[in-house]
């Protein structure tokens, strides 16, 4: 069911590395369509969660 809300895209922070805001993964979910954060232009802020994405899931969401 996430699958049909959100998508998988590399995180902007770490472009895939790992870091604390993808948890290691390198990766986060975003709702689709995945688009990159209007506040800060997809570079990282605190209403993205310095992820650089628009709508982020959650840590404890389902």
């Amino acid at each position: 069911m996430d699958s049909e809300i959100y998508e998988e895209v590399v995180c902007r922070h770490c472009d895939g590395a790992g870091c604390t805001y993808c948890d290691k993964s390198g990766r986060v979910s975003a709702r689709k369509p995945a688009c990159l954060c209007k506040r800060c232009g997809g570079v990282g802020c605190i209403y993205c969660g310095y992820t650089g994405w628009a709508d982020v899931k959650g840590k404890y969401e389902q």
